[in-house]
Parts: structure tokens; sequence; C-alpha cells
């Protein structure tokens, strides 16, 4: 789940501003809770030091040789450093100075500087990150200068969570932010998944009340270009006791508890206990909507042990059995939930046992994510974040139970989901094993309607129009347009087009002929032409807008169009490598966690462009590259910026997403995630319904987490460059070889 994870966690008591009753205990409560296995998870007493340092006798000296020789350690080890501060501080100024035992008041020089420490730390060349957690009086100040990062020795190459008790302006009590922290971290949070970030444990903390009258705050710093996961503070205890003697994942278990409410758990030895997270409102399936979306909360005492009594599949008819103790409204609801913790139980077998091609997490989550996305016009709910074993049993509870349905039968997200799987690792549609599952669940017609769906998909996209640019020089028009008509991948058709003048509308009515082409040879062929991939120089993509190029009818009113770079058919001596490195990008990509396949850069970024042509060159990239301002010089960067990532995105010429301003805001650039796996195709949808004015009108409640709906992308454009694309820039590799073979010898 993580690398090593190193801890040091101080209370020194500073007599000179009162000895804090209970500072040693709270600290020890804390060091215990980060080095349990099972919690903070990190290496308790190493051999560079002691981890737990507390007592009067701590000198300033003595804390900050300890803090150093700390990050150095994990710098080493390449570890994430866990690091706490537990005590009185000072404030001067916008410094937070911790008070050790020989610190006097009023004197900075006599304390230790905070922020400059945790600065240095951040600086240290191979630590994997920081995660801070400061309870002390004017916590708020402890903020490093973030800023000064980005010309530090890493060049902001690093990242840092950061907890702060209090505000710059308040005083800390009894140490009850660190208190209630040891608490959230016994006790976990629902619905918070494998582990607790900081965002998450600062949530909890002020949830909990435990810090009342202070202001909790946190900050989270991520610049690390090749950092795996995020930042946590500890495992989350309550996802780890959701999956512990149980068949039942999280979905699962506040479902029963919610459609159970009003019945006491019977049996031997079963006492009320701590409520189950339902997760959701309370709709139920005659609603039409999922079982469980909406709001939060906890189910009343006593449901948690009801659930408990589920330790296997078989155990779901004793509460079916007890189905009648509820009201009618009640009942039908509750039958609802075990039927599909039924099926639920089915698939799971069927996954285990699966006929086709190993399934990985990445599947998973890249099937899931398409199918949710794909099931109904709206934001996305939000999917489960685990891995492995528990995110196959996740992913199929959401499915049955909160994935929207818009009118379709239950199991008709769930058969999506296994048909994708299916045609992903060749399992035939009549194997005996898929079907019998899917009699079992009463899936038969929504599997054939989802394998029916994936056939008609798949032949919609089996011809593929190029239409290149790449003999145009520099940001000049073209005088001829060359097209290729594909088939299944395979140049079938292949022709070349002058244009009338070497300007856009020459270019353009050029275009009109190769449509007029194309169609010809695909109904000819006997297959629909959905998708015009138009390639072009790097100035050109940067403010020609194809899809609106007009014969009658938009362009992209009439097929899905994508914008490629022209320059990955025959790169440039100096640009060699771009095809080669675009396929190792895009297997990151591939493998990056949901949330974090896009980088953006702000105005900052793009002001800087000689700065920024440096960073983006100087190391190979992971994620997506994307503008979160449009700059005056986009059209000099493009080059830069295409041949540091194959896939790139800027906003349009108008503000974005209704916006005041042309910045992204975050709603849209969390909606390049959400909808990741319906692109590049979401963007000609997007941009359908803007002309049409069909987008969802303002006022729409937002998606969980702020996410905005597919709408929201028509204020972007992009360039895609996927790996259909290199491999069709790869013929033109095999052709210039069977063309000029002594230049290839």
């Amino acid at each position: 789940m993580s690398g090593p994870r190193h801890v040091l966690v101080i209370g020194a008591q500073c007599p000179g501003l009162g000895v804090l009753d209970g500072l040693e205990p709270a600290a020890r409560a804390l060091h215990d809770a980060l080095t349990s296995p099972w919690a903070g998870a990190c290496a308790k007493d190493p051999a560079h030091g002691p981890t737990l340092l507390h007592g009067p006798g701590l000198t300033q000296d003595a804390v900050e040789k300890a803090v150093r020789r700390a990050g150095r350690a994990a710098a080493e080890a390449g570890a994430v450093l866990v690091l706490a501060f537990l005590g009185h501080g000072m404030a001067a100024g916008t410094q937070l100075y911790y008070m050790a035992g020989d610190s006097r008041a009023e004197d900075p020089l006599s304390a230790v500087d905070v922020g400059s420490l945790l600065g240095g730390l951040l600086d240290t060349t191979g630590l994997d990150g920081l995660v801070a957690l400061v309870d002390t009086c004017h916590a708020g100040n402890a903020l490093p200068d973030l800023p000064s990062l980005a010309n530090g020795i890493r060049r902001g190459d690093t990242r840092l969570s950061l907890l702060m008790g209090a505000a710059a302006d308040e005083e800390a009590y009894a140490l009850r932010f660190s208190t209630t922290v040891v608490k959230v971290l016994q006790e976990g949070v629902a619905d918070a998944g494998e582990t607790l970030t900081g965002a998450a444990v600062a949530r909890a903390v002020r949830q909990d009340g435990g810090a009342v009258g202070q202001n909790v705050h946190h900050v989270d710093y991520d610049g690390a270009a090749f950092a795996t996961g995020s930042l946590w503070l500890a495992r989350n205890a309550r996802h780890a006791a959701a999956g512990a003697g149980s068949p039942l994942g999280p979905v699962g278990r506040a479902e029963l508890a919610r459609a159970f409410r009003s019945l006491r758990p019977t049996g031997p030895g079963r006492t009320s206990g701590e409520g189950e997270p339902t997760g959701g409102s309370t709709v139920g399936p005659a609603d039409g909507g999922p079982l469980g979306a909406g709001t939060g909360g906890t189910a009343p005492a006593g449901s948690a042990p009801l659930a408990d009594t589920v330790l296997h599949p078989g155990d779901l008819d004793a509460l079916r059995a007890r189905l009648p103790e509820l009201p009618g409204p009640e009942r039908h609801w509750a039958r609802v939930v075990l039927d599909a913790l039924r099926d639920a139980a089915r698939t799971l077998a069927l996954l285990d046992a699966w006929p086709g091609a190993d399934l990985t997490t990445a599947l998973l989550r890249r099937t899931l994510a398409a199918v949710e996305t794909a099931a109904v016009p709206a934001p996305p709910t939000a999917l489960p974040d685990s891995t492995g074993t528990e995110l196959l049993r996740d992913a199929v509870e959401h499915l049955l139970l909160r994935a929207p349905r818009a009118g379709r039968s239950r199991t008709a997200p769930l058969a999506a989901f296994v048909a994708h799987l299916a045609r992903d690792t060749g399992v035939d549609p009549q194997d005996p094993v898929l079907r019998a599952w899917a009699k079992d669940t009463g899936a038969v017609i929504d599997l054939n309607d989802a394998f029916a769906r994936l056939a008609e998909r798949t032949t919609e996209l089996r011809l593929r129009l190029v239409v290149s640019l790449h003999s145009a020089i520099g940001d000049e028009w073209p005088e001829t347009l060359e097209a290729w008509l594909l088939d299944d991948g395979n140049v079938r058709h292949r022709e070349a087009f002058p244009c009338a003048s070497q300007d856009r509308t020459g270019t353009e009515r050029a275009l009109v002929g190769v449509l007029r082409w194309a169609s010809r040879q695909a109904r000819a062929l006997g297959a629909p032409l959905r998708r015009v991939e138009i390639a072009a120089p790097a100035p050109l993509l940067a403010t020609w807008r194809p899809e609106e190029a007009e014969f009658g009818m938009r362009l992209g009113a009439l097929y899905d169009v994508v914008l490629r770079w022209s320059d990955r058919i025959r790169p440039p001596d100096h640009l060699f490598w771009i095809n080669d490195h675009a396929r190792d990008i895009l297997k990151a990509i591939d493998g990056q966690d949901e949330g974090s396949r896009v980088d953006w850069f702000d105005a900052d970024d793009t002001r800087r462009a000689a700065e920024l042509r440096a960073r983006l060159m100087s190391a190979p990239r992971t994620r997506a590259l994307a503008l979160a301002h449009r700059p005056a010089q986009l059209r000099g960067l493009m080059e830069t910026l295409l041949a540091s990532s194959p896939i790139v995105l800027w906003p349009g010429d108008e503000p974005a997403a209704g916006t005041g301003d042309a910045s992204v805001p975050g709603p849209v650039r969390r909606s390049v995630d959400a909808h990741w796996h319906l692109l590049p195709g979401a963007f000609s949808r997007a941009y359908r319904e803007k002309w049409s004015a069909c987008a969802t009108p303002e006022g729409q409640p937002p998606a969980p987490d702020g996410v905005a709906g597919p709408h929201h992308l028509a204020g972007l454009r992009t360039v895609w460059d996927g790996p259909e694309w290199l491999d069709f820039c790869t013929w033109f590799d095999r052709e210039d070889h069977e063309q000029h073979p002594e230049e290839h010898a």
C-alpha cells in the first residue's frame, strides 16, 4: 500500500511558560497510534534514533537536531516522515516558534522556528513526503514558505500534508486536538477508504467536537512528479473492520443496517453497538435512484451487530426470515437489499473463478468508471477507492446498491460491468459459466443487452477517417490534405486532396471533399463513419477549431472530431523520441489512481515560458498535461507541451464553464478525471450540447465532491494522441522502410 514510513513525535515541556498537564501521555498515545501496524504503520525506534521525545529536558538544540536527523534518515530510506509537535507555541509575526525546555517567552532565538524546519525537510532530496501535526497555540503559523519551494533544491518536487490544531491567532487547550486525532485514528472514519488522509482526519476531528473552540486547519502541497498514492496519516480502522470476517463491504453493511434499522439483533451474546455508516438518503429503490445515493450519516444504535451477523452469504437467509417483522414499505426495500446482496455473493463467486484473463485493479477501476459514467447523462457517484479483492467486492456492491439506474433494471449496471470485463479479458459471451451466472441472478436480458451495446459500439468505432495537415510548414496552412480511411486500425483507402488556397478557408473546403470521399468508401464497406481525426502542426492546433467548420452542418455535429499532432507521423530529427516517450506516458497515466491523472499548470507557470519549458523537458511525465489558463503565447508553447505529453488540455477562447475569467474552475478540473474513461469522445458530445443549448441549466445541484457534469468539458480544448494514434504513426515507419530500404540498412 505504501513505501517505508518514519515517525518522530516531540512533546517538549517549557517550564518558563508553565508545565502542561497530560503532555507526556498525549505524546505517547499519539506515538503509539502512529507506530501501530494497523494505524500509522510507522517504524518504531529505528537505528537512527528514538521516535518519541518528551519532557522538560528537551532543549531547542535537541529538538532541531532530532528533526534534522529524522529527516535525513527518512530521505536515505526514501520514506515518508510523520512529524508531530505537541506543547507550547509562540507567535512572532507570521512564524510559529515551538517552545523547548530552554526556550524563553518573547525570545524567538531561543525557540524552534517550525515553518523553517518544515521547509528544510520538504527540500531534502529523497524524502518521499512529510505529514506534520502541530498541537500548540498559534499552530496556524506553522505553514512553511511553500512558494519558495519552486526555487529550492528540489524545484518543488515534494509534498506535504500539514494538520494544525488551532488558527494563527488562537490558543490551544489541554492538547485537545492531538487527543482527538488519536481517537479518530483508533476508531476510524466511516466511508473514508482504506487510509485516512490529513483532510479526512481534519474533518473527523471537527465533527467529533473534541477540539471545539479551536479552528482545525489542514494544508496539502503536492508537486511530486513520481509519487505513488497519496499522503496519509493512518490506516482506516473502520475500513479494516468492514472487511474482517464478513463477506460484506462498506456499502453492503451500510445498506443492510439501514434496511433493518427498526430491528434489534438476536442471538446469544448480541448487544447494541456502534452504528453503521448509511452513506445515503432514506429513499428506497421505488424512487428510481440508487439505494443510498445522497447524504450521509449513521444508522441507529444496534444496527451494526445486525450486519455483523452476516459471516457467510447463507446468513442472509436468516435475515430474510425476519422480513415480516418490518412495516410494508420497509419490508419491500429490505427485500431488494437482500436480493442485491445475494446477487453480489453470486457475482463474486463468478469473478473469483473468472474464465478469462487475470483481473487487475487497474482493469476493475477502468471498467467500473466506464460503466458508471456511461450509464446516464449525470455526474458520477463516488466510486470505491479500495484495491485488489476488496475493490472486486466493493465494485459489485456499488453497482447493485448505489449506481444510478435511470429506469433500468437493478442488475443492468452489473451486467454491463461483467460484459465489459468479458470483452477485455477474452471471455466468449456464450461461455457456460457466464450464462449460468446470468440465469442465477436474473440478468439474462440485461447481459444480452450489454453485449449488444458493446457490439454496436464496436461497429461504430470500426472506421476512422484521418485527415492530416502535416505538409504544412510552421503556422502556415497546407497546400494539400492527405486522408486515410482506417478499418479496424488498418489503412483501407488513401487519397490526397489539394487545397484551393493556402489558408483556413481553402483547408476547410478541401475537408468537405475528403468527407464526401470517405462517406462513399464507408458505404461501400457497409459500416458507419463516426470518428474524424484531424492531425495538424502545433501552432495550428492552438487556434483552429476544425469541429466548427461548416458545410451546411458543423463537422462536429455529424462526427466525433479528435485533434492529433501531425509531427508524430514523421517526427523531425530533434523530436525523434516523442512517440516512444508518449507510449511510456500513456502507460503511466493508465496506472494512476482516480484523481491523479492530470497535472494542471496555472497562470504563474505559463507566465514564465522559459522556466516551464525547462521543467517539461527535464523529466519524464507520468500524467496528462493541462493548462488552467490560456496563455497569450500558447502558439509558441504548443510544440513543447505536445512533446512533453501525448494528452494536452487547455481552455478555449471563451471563459471556461461560465466563469468570469479564463481560469478552469476546480469542478471542471475534477470532471476531466471523473469522466476520463469517456474521453476524448465526451468532448465532442459536450461541444454538441453547447451548440444545441441543451447543456444542464444553471442551478443544477453539485455532483459529489464538486465534480462538474460532462457538459462542462465544452470549455476545454484538447489534443489527444492515444495508443491508436501512435499505432497509426508506426505505419509510416513501415511504409518508409519498404519504399526506401537502403536508408534503413
